[in-house]
C-alpha cells in the first residue's frame, strides 16, 4: 500500500513538472478545461439530487386580518407657498419681519424708495388739471352752439333762419316778459327817503278807475329836478299785468300815505335780445315770433365743422392724463410690498438698506408658506388608481422622524396621468392631519388602506393554485395520485390583483398524503388570501416552493464567470464553445 502511494506521489510530481514546462498559452487552456469539468460535475450532482433534497413546505389555515394597501412616497410641502419678489428697483427703506414670523395677508413687508416716482406723479397731476380746464373750456364753447334764452318771456322778433352763418354777438331773437310790468314814477325827494324796498303800493291807471296792487322794488339813491323845479327821486314799482297794460301806459301811485309827485310810465320787466355766443351755421330754429320760452330753453341750434374733432381731441387729452395718474398710483403700490398670503416666513434674503436694481429686481426677497395644512403628492400606478378615492385614510411615516406614524387622507385624485417607459402613473394629493414636527422638504412614505377584513380564514397566497385548487394534508391517509391535469373552470381564475406566480403544480405532482380541494376565495394582499369556503381552521395545506430549472441554475452559475460565463466568451477566442481551442475544437 505504501509502495502504491509513493508511486502515485511520484507520478503527480512528474505531472506537475510537465505542466510547469508547458507554454503559458497551453497552461491557460488546460486550466480552463479543468474548471469546466469541475462545474459540469457539480451541476450533475446538484440536478440529480434535486428531487431527493426537495422538502415539502406546508402552512396551517388560520384566522387573521387581510388588508389591501397601496403604498408610495412623497415630499412634504405646505398647501400654499409664495416667493416674494419686487417689480420695481430702488433702495429698501425698511422691512417689518424676521424669519419664522407669522404674517397676515396684506401686512407690509418691505417699503421701497419711491421718491422718483412721486415726482413724476406730481407732474402728471398738474397735467391732469390743465387737461381738465381745457376740456371744460371746450365743452363750454361747444355748449354755446345751443343758443338758449337766459330768461322766461315771449319772443317778439327773430333775426335768423336755418342755414344762416352767424358770428359771436349776432342777434337771434328779441324777448320780453309782459306778465310783470314796472312803473317808474317820481316822488318828492324828501318824502321818498322814508320809502323802503318791499313796501306795498296802490297803483291807479291814468284815465281809468282800475287800481292795482304793487311792490316797491327800487328807490333811486339820488334825486333829479323835475320840470316844475322840484327835487324828486325815482321809485320803481312792480305790478302783475292783468293783460291790458302795455309799454308806455301811465299811472299814479301811493306808498302808505305818500303820494307820487307826478304820473309815471310802465315798461316790461324784461326786454332783451338773445345773441349768439359763438360762430356757426344755424342748423335749427326751434322757437319763433310769439312763442313763450322759459329760462334755459334752447331757441336755436348751431353747428360747426370743427366741433366734433375739437370735442374728440379734448376728450382724448383728458383721458390720457387720467390714465397717466392711474398708472403712477398703481406703480406706487409696487413700492409697498405686502404679504400675498397668511403664513409663516420660511426665508428672508433681503433687508432694509439693500438696493434693488435692474439686475436683481426679480430676486426672491422672502418665502412665505401657509403651514396650516401640510400636503404631499404621491404617484399611483394605472392598475391601482381606480381603487383610490377622495377621503380614504392614509398612514404616513417620515424618514427623519423615527417611530412616529401620522395619519392623513386623500384630498385630490388627478385624472391626468404621466406615461414613462410604457407605464402610466397618476398623481394624488394627501393631506396630513396633525403635521407636528413635519417641515417642507421631508421625505415620507404613505400607505393607503383600500380595503380590509378582520378575523377571516386565510392561507398563504401561493397555496392557491390555478382553478382555486388547494392541496390539503389528508391526515395520514394515502391519496392516490391522478394522472390527469386539473384544469381551472372559466369562473375559477385567480383575482386580478393577486401577484403573478410561476407554473402551479399539476395534479400528478401532489405530494404523498395530500388531496386537491376546490375553494372559494375572497380578498387578498401580497401575502395572504381569504378562504370563503372549502377549508377549515387548522387544516394543513401544501405551499409549493418554486425551484429554478436546470437552465436557470446553469445560467446563474455561468453569470459569475468573467465576460458573462463559459457560453459568453469568457475564454480566449470566445470561450470553450465558441472556438477557444486551437483549430476551433
Amino acid at each position: 500500500m505504501n509502495i502504491q502511494l509513493a508511486t502515485i506521489k511520484e507520478k503527480a510530481q512528474m505531472g506537475a513538472q510537465r505542466f510547469k514546462d508547458l507554454p503559458k498559452k497551453k497552461k491557460i487552456i488546460i486550466s480552463a478545461i479543468a474548471g469546466v469539468l469541475v462545474i459540469v460535475l457539480v451541476l450533475q450532482v446538484a440536478l440529480s439530487g434535486r428531487e431527493v433534497a426537495q422538502t415539502i413546505n406546508t402552512a396551517t389555515v388560520d384566522r387573521g386580518n387581510i388588508s389591501v394597501v397601496i403604498s408610495g412616497t412623497g415630499t412634504i410641502a405646505p398647501i400654499d407657498e409664495y416667493e416674494v419678489t419686487s417689480l420695481v428697483k430702488g433702495e429698501i427703506l425698511r422691512d417689518t419681519f424676521q424669519e419664522g414670523d407669522l404674517v397676515e395677508k396684506g401686512d407690509l413687508l418691505y417699503q421701497i424708495d419711491s421718491s422718483d416716482l412721486e415726482t413724476n406723479l406730481e407732474k402728471a397731476q398738474l397735467n391732469l388739471e390743465k387737461s381738465q380746464l381745457s376740456y371744460q373750456d371746450t365743452m363750454n364753447e361747444l355748449s354755446k352752439l345751443n343758443v338758449a334764452s337766459t330768461y322766461s318771456g315771449t319772443i317778439t322778433e327773430t333775426y335768423v333762419k336755418v342755414g344762416d352763418s352767424v358770428g359771436k354777438g349776432t342777434k337771434i331773437a328779441d324777448i320780453i316778459n309782459m306778465d310783470i310790468m314796472v312803473l317808474s314814477i317820481p316822488f318828492n325827494a324828501t318824502e321818498a327817503e322814508t320809502i323802503q324796498i318791499g313796501d306795498y303800493a296802490d297803483v291807479n291807471l291814468v284815465n281809468s278807475f282800475y287800481t292795482l296792487a304793487g311792490t316797491v322794488r327800487r328807490v333811486s339813491s339820488g334825486s333829479l329836478i323835475s320840470s316844475e323845479g322840484i327835487a324828486v327821486r325815482t321809485v320803481e314799482i312792480e305790478v302783475q299785468n292783468p293783460g291790458a297794460i302795455t309799454k308806455g301806459d301811465m299811472a299814479t301811485a301811493t306808498v302808505g300815505n305818500i303820494a307820487c309827485n307826478s304820473p309815471g310810465t310802465f315798461d316790461y320787466q324784461l326786454d332783451t335780445t338773445i345773441t349768439a355766443e359763438t360762430s356757426g351755421e344755424v342748423k335749427q330754429l326751434i322757437c319763433g315770433k310769439g312763442d313763450k320760452v322759459s329760462a334755459g330753453q334752447v331757441v336755436a341750434v348751431l353747428t360747426s365743422s370743427s366741433s366734433a374733432s375739437t370735442r374728440m381731441n379734448s376728450q382724448i387729452s383728458l383721458r390720457d392724463s387720467q390714465l397717466s395718474i392711474e398708472n403712477y398710483n398703481k406703480q406706487l403700490e409696487d413700492y409697498q410690498i405686502t404679504s400675498p398670503i397668511s403664513g409663516t416666513v420660511l426665508k428672508k434674503t433681503s433687508k432694509a438698506g439693500d438696493t434693488l436694481d435692474n439686475s436683481n429686481s426679480q430676486v426672491v426677497m422672502a418665502v412665505i408658506a401657509d403651514m396650516s395644512t401640510i400636503t404631499f403628492e404621491m404617484s399611483v400606478d394605472e392598475l391601482d388608481i381606480s381603487k383610490i378615492e377622495v377621503g380614504q385614510s392614509v398612514s404616513i411615516t417620515a424618514d427623519a422622524i423615527e417611530g412616529r406614524v401620522y395619519t392623513g387622507y386623500v384630498d385630490y385624485v388627478s385624472v391626468v396621468g404621466t406615461t414613462q417607459n410604457g407605464v402610466t402613473t397618476y398623481p394624488i394629493t394627501i393631506v396630513v392631519d396633525n403635521p407636528e414636527d413635519l417641515i417642507p422638504g421631508m421625505n415620507v412614505s404613505a400607505e393607503i388602506m383600500v380595503e380590509s377584513r378582520e378575523n377571516v380564514l386565510r392561507v398563504p397566497i401561493t397555496a392557491v393554485n390555478r382553478g382555486n385548487i388547494v392541496y390539503v394534508k389528508d391526515n395520514g391517509k394515502t391519496v392516490e395520485k391522478k394522472d390527469e391535469t386539473m384544469q381551472p373552470g372559466p369562473e375559477e381564475n385567480m383575482p386580478d390583483e393577486r401577484p403573478q406566480r410561476g407554473d402551479m403544480p399539476r395534479a400528478n405532482n401532489v405530494p404523498e398524503g395530500f388531496r386537491a380541494v376546490h375553494v372559494e376565495t375572497g380578498l387578498n394582499d401580497s401575502n395572504y388570501i381569504e378562504i370563503v369556503s372549502g377549508l377549515s381552521e387548522g387544516d394543513e395545506v401544501y405551499v409549493p416552493v418554486n425551484i429554478s430549472t436546470s437552465d436557470d441554475t446553469m445560467a446563474a452559475m455561468m453569470g459569475g464567470m468573467p465576460g458573462g460565463g463559459m457560453m459568453g466568451g469568457g475564454m480566449p477566442g470566445g470561450g470553450m464553445m465558441g472556438g477557444g481551442m486551437p483549430g476551433g475544437r
